[in-house]
């Protein structure tokens, strides 16, 4: 593992890997990235540092808040977990928000401040005890799990600013399996030239800009 001390050198690092917010992409269940465009990031060693927008600075100024109040309310000891993990056999990696120090081993504690309409539109509430998020944040959590090693990671979201809703997911090694052959096929089709097909409904634009 590596201390992220710079954004530069961790957006460089990325480049080697199959992240925790790429992997989803592998299975067609990522919103903001395909396969396709994934592939030639990769491949190209295309640097994406997205724009700043207001809400992810005030998300980033809040998730000290919301971890530090998870942590009050469940009596856990949390900390920053500031460091770029990686597989290099896989090529897999991570970085992470915070993890909970105090439960016997360590947990991963990521931290989403969510829309109350996102929150209602992409995540399902059973009860108030059985919540599921959407694809793509569940495969990052047992993405970074299968990183790690660790066995449980808690997904905490702070919804419309006002409400805090708490999903507790054990290590899946089913999911973890799928997720290292997804990863495997993925850079042997890059080192053969095989591209993913586009999917012209999602990819137009990146094509345009791009190819």
């Amino acid at each position: 593992s590596y201390p992220i001390t710079d954004k530069q050198s961790w957006l460089e690092n990325r480049l080697l890997d199959v992240t925790s917010t790429e992997v989803s992409a592998l299975f067609g269940l990522n919103p903001y990235l395909s396969k396709f465009e994934l592939y030639h990031q990769k491949k190209d060693k295309v640097v994406v540092s997205l724009p700043d927008t207001e809400r992810m600075a005030w998300g980033r100024h809040l998730e000290d808040t919301i971890a530090l109040e998870f942590a009050d309310r469940n009596k856990f000891k949390v900390e920053q977990f500031d460091v770029y993990m990686r597989d290099p056999d896989s090529r897999m990696g991570s970085s992470f928000d915070y993890k909970i120090v105090s439960e016997g081993e360590p947990m991963i504690l990521e931290i989403k401040n969510v829309d109350s309409l996102a929150y209602k539109n992409n995540w399902m509430e059973y009860d108030e005890e059985i919540i599921a998020p959407p694809d793509h944040i569940s495969m990052q959590l047992q993405h970074q799990l299968e990183i790690t090693g660790y066995n449980v990671g808690y997904i905490v979201a702070l919804v419309g600013g006002n409400t805090m809703k708490v999903v507790k997911s054990k290590r899946d090694p089913e999911i973890g399996k799928e997720i290292r052959k997804k990863v495997e096929e993925f850079w042997q089709d890059i080192k053969n030239n095989v591209e993913p097909k586009p999917d012209f409904q999602t990819d137009a634009k990146y094509i345009i800009k791009n190819l």
